[in-house]
């Protein structure tokens, strides 16, 4: 071989090589949007699997706090003494029973105190109401 080469033998290139490079580009170009997917459900995945362990946390937590809160609720109702539980019943049963419908509440802005209105009338359809009896 000659130190002196023309430029035709230059930009000749072999045609194997040319087609590794080609099939290579295709191969990197044609599995990256498989990569990318694959990507996406795996974190999607994480994501989801995190969120579900939180939510069982969170579930666990509040159990412990309506466990601790029954357990207070309990204790301070076992703490009374029962002459104090008896008048507290009592004064309970003594109230007249009225039904929660007759209850009709609106404010006033000239009084401190809440107004009572009037139970609404009923349909004829509708069966008659008695009262409760204490």
């Amino acid at each position: 071989m000659t130190a002196n080469r023309t430029s035709e033998h230059t930009k000749s290139v072999n045609s194997q090589i040319t087609d590794a490079i080609t099939q290579a580009n295709v191969m990197n170009i044609g599995l990256a949007p498989a990569q990318s997917l694959g990507t996406l459900y795996q974190t999607t995945a994480q994501a989801v699997g995190t969120a579900m362990q939180n939510a069982v946390a969170n579930q666990q937590n509040n159990y412990s706090l309506s466990l601790a809160s029954t357990a207070q609720n309990l204790q301070s109702l076992l703490s009374l003494s029962s002459g104090t539980a008896g008048r507290s019943t009592a004064g309970l049963l003594a109230q007249p029973r009225q039904p929660a419908a007759s209850h009709h509440f609106h404010h006033n802005s000239h009084a401190s105190q809440p107004v009572a209105r009037a139970a609404p009338t009923t349909s004829p359809h509708a069966p008659p109401q008695t009262p409760l009896k204490p």
